[in-house]
């Protein structure tokens, strides 16, 4: 119960932060340029597309932290599996300056407006000159591209679970041999504050990479806000280690929740 407090004073510090931001910082560059006839570059666009992401995760954060309150957790989570595409959609960009041919430019034509189209097997083609170009639009291939694998395979799965109509998550809404809308589960509000102060966190080092943000003194609160934020997502996990490990005869699925556990905390100490 007391991380449980601890993550909920958090998640409460990381979303007013995350309006800070939003409110000081985040101008949409690409489209005063077009209005005042300014040439626009891929650095505009990488950063209009990092604070739209941004902004859009944050305002996600506001309905989840709604939801919280009125104990609809489950619903909670499933706008949290929406903030881990918004994470790794601005960092794939990031990662890899390319992305945001495929995330902006493929759609809209912002660089050279041009006019694309899909093709079969992940192609898009210019209109004009039918210059064909591989698409990447996956949510596996943008988590690889932005170094989230780890994430996507033992947070985003789960919460696709939460999502889609999996009978496994059906004990969210069934109280004994009956179905219910109003049984609150504290697991599902602890994973939720969880997941979404894990990705907010990552969302900071995203911030800080991309250097978007010229404001020393907000960095260096950014900066803070990111350690004490892993230290308390470590200690989440090792003490959910422990409690495992107390089981002298842990099964094979104990175990390698473990080691998922473990990766996870990897994930967050090597921030790649």
């Amino acid at each position: 119960m007391d991380k449980l407090i601890s993550l909920n004073k958090v998640f409460k510090k990381y979303l007013e932060l995350n309006k800070k931001i939003i409110d000081e910082y985040a101008i949409a560059v690409v489209p005063t340029k077009r209005l005042n006839d300014f040439p626009v570059n891929d650095l505009d666009i990488e950063e209009d597309f990092i604070f739209f992401c941004f902004t859009k995760f944050t305002k996600s954060l506001i309905a989840i932290q709604h939801l919280l309150l009125n104990e609809l957790n489950e619903d909670a989570l499933i706008l949290t599996r929406s903030n881990f595409e918004c994470l790794i959609n601005a960092k794939s960009i990031v990662k890899n300056s390319e992305m945001i041919n495929h995330l902006v430019e493929y759609k809209l034509g912002l660089i050279n407006e041009k006019k694309y189209k899909k093709k079969p097997r992940s192609q898009i083609a210019n209109v004009g000159d039918q210059e064909t170009f591989e698409y990447i639009s996956s949510v596996w291939k943008i988590a690889e591209i932005a170094n989230e694998e780890t994430t996507y395979k033992f947070v985003y799965s789960f919460l696709c679970e939460v999502t889609h109509l999996n009978m496994l998550t059906s004990g969210y809404y069934r109280e004994g041999t009956s179905y219910s809308y109003t049984l609150t589960s504290g697991i599902a509000k602890h994973n939720a504050l969880l997941w979404n102060v894990y990705f907010n966190l990552k969302f900071y080092q995203v911030l800080i990479e991309s250097e978007i943000i010229e404001d020393e003194k907000c960095n260096k609160l950014i900066s803070t806000m990111l350690i004490t934020g892993t230290i308390l997502l470590k200690e989440v996990f090792e003490i959910e280690i422990t409690r495992i490990r107390k089981d002298s005869n842990n099964t094979e699925e104990q175990l390698k929740y473990i080691d998922i556990l473990e990766q996870l905390i990897k994930n967050i100490e090597n921030f790649s």
